[in-house]
């Protein structure tokens, strides 16, 4: 649902990494790979955005269940900046809170 943010924020995620790897030539061809093939991508990376975020809202239409609402912390270790736990999390009652056990249960394995 707010796909288009999400992903442009991606975009901008990208050109701090491309920025904090100048010599990563694996990265730079992704990203020109990206933006050769997606005219989202090109616009978003002429922009010039840089993202460096901790919290965000995601919103996403499920295709059973409907929309559902999660927040986003995205933590760094200090001492180890290559390594980010990022953690979803819903507002408890709501209904993407009462929607995800039975999403969960679809995948368990039948109890004997």
């Amino acid at each position: 649902m707010n796909w288009a943010d999400f992903a442009s924020a991606t975009v901008a995620t990208m050109r701090r990494e491309i920025a904090r790897r100048p010599y990563d030539n694996r990265l730079a061809a992704l990203v020109d790979e990206l933006r050769a093939s997606d005219g989202d991508v090109a616009r978003w990376w002429d922009d010039h955005a840089v993202r460096d975020y901790a919290s965000v809202a995601k919103r996403v239409q499920h295709p059973a269940s409907g929309p559902m609402s999660f927040d986003i912390e995205i933590v760094r270790a200090p001492h180890e900046p290559e390594q980010r736990l990022v953690v979803y999390t819903t507002e408890p009652g709501s209904p993407t809170a009462r929607v995800l056990p039975i999403l969960a249960g679809w995948n368990a394995a039948p109890h004997p």
